[in-house]
């Protein structure tokens, strides 16, 4: 969708009387300045009358620069219009129902799927691009420009991950940068993360808790480190209010004074450990977002129910095809 405004034959009338100096072809009967998503022109095409009556498209380069800078200064008092491309409808479509990472199927699958629906919204802007390129071309008034047009044309990027910064101009000029900037940013970027909705109170099976458990700490050397680190951690299933224990180590049970006889498996609120507050929304929605965050600041409940000041960072993992929360809590300085 292009923004526009549309100076019609009585706006063109009044910048003529506005603008005398300029001698504005007379012929001219309709001009559109389109502007990108940041407000800025990007283009101008004019409409004129020939001799026969019928309107064809005018020759806005043939205007000069005075005249050019001054419909861009008028344009406001024009009409503000949208212009939509069917295939650019098709693009946004796409980008839209890109596949999120809601726990209900490995993220390789995912991204795997994601890869392609970008691909296939990157198959678009090709064919878009072409089409308009090509159209240059049969109008090119040079034979340098000829050959440039040419030269764009073979160096089309065909796939997605194919394209830098060098194929700029090329999109520039046909006003489809934009697009293929969105869609290799997301294909730089992983999946988002979403939580599956549903039913939070079920959380999951023991099975799932028991699978989990046993691929996160497959491995002596990683067993070890969890279980002799100094530093608490935690593992837990994703969700606000289904959230629960996985696995910890001694330094976590520890620090919160209870065993994994009394908080193993249990929902991470429920248990008393961990306070269900804004700040803990916070950090979820950081995980939700970012997929972790560093350093936050929290409170957990011991098991003479004091309150403990702790810093917590945490990342956002794939066991087994499902995702977990790995978090790292120390105490507060002071506390």
């Amino acid at each position: 969708m292009y923004a526009l405004t549309v100076l019609d034959h009585s706006a063109l009338e009044v910048f003529r009387s506005e603008h005398p100096w300029l001698e504005f072809p007379e012929a001219i009967s309709e001009v559109c300045v389109y502007f990108d998503d940041n407000g800025s022109p990007t283009r101008l095409t004019a409409l004129q009358t020939a001799s026969g009556g019928e309107t064809v498209p005018a020759n806005v380069d043939a205007f000069g620069a005075d005249i050019i800078l001054s419909l861009i200064r008028y344009a406001p008092q024009g009409t503000a219009k949208h212009e939509e491309c069917p295939e650019e409808r098709k693009i946004w479509a796409l980008l839209e129902e890109l596949p999120v990472a809601d726990g209900s199927r490995p993220v390789e699958a995912v991204e795997a799927e994601r890869a392609e629906m970008l691909q296939d919204a990157y198959a678009l802007i090709h064919e878009i691009a072409l089409g308009k390129i090509k159209a240059l071309l049969e109008s090119a008034k040079s034979p340098r420009e000829t050959q440039r047009l040419t030269h764009a044309i073979d160096r089309l990027p065909a796939r997605l991950e194919n394209v830098d910064d060098t194929h700029k101009p090329q999109f520039l000029e046909i006003d489809l940068w934009r697009f293929v900037a969105v869609l290799r940013d997301e294909w730089a970027m992983p999946a988002d993360y979403e939580i599956a909705s549903g039913d939070e109170g079920e959380g999951p099976s023991r099975e799932m808790i028991e699978q989990a458990e046993t691929t996160a700490l497959s491995g002596p050397v990683i067993q070890a480190l969890f279980d002799l680190s100094p530093v608490a951690f935690s593992i837990s299933s994703i969700g606000q209010k289904s959230s629960r224990y996985v696995r910890v180590n001694q330094a976590y049970l520890d620090l919160v004074g209870k065993s994994w006889d009394e908080i193993g498996g249990s929902e991470m609120v429920a248990s008393g450990v961990v306070s269900g507050s804004e700040a803990r929304a916070e950090r979820l929605m950081l995980l939700d977002r970012d997929g972790g965050y560093t350093g936050q600041r929290g409170e957990i409940r011991d098991g003479a129910g004091n309150m403990i000041p702790v810093v917590i960072s945490a990342r956002r993992i794939s066991v087994a095809g499902q995702l977990y929360d790995f978090e790292v809590l120390q105490r507060a300085s002071g506390a």
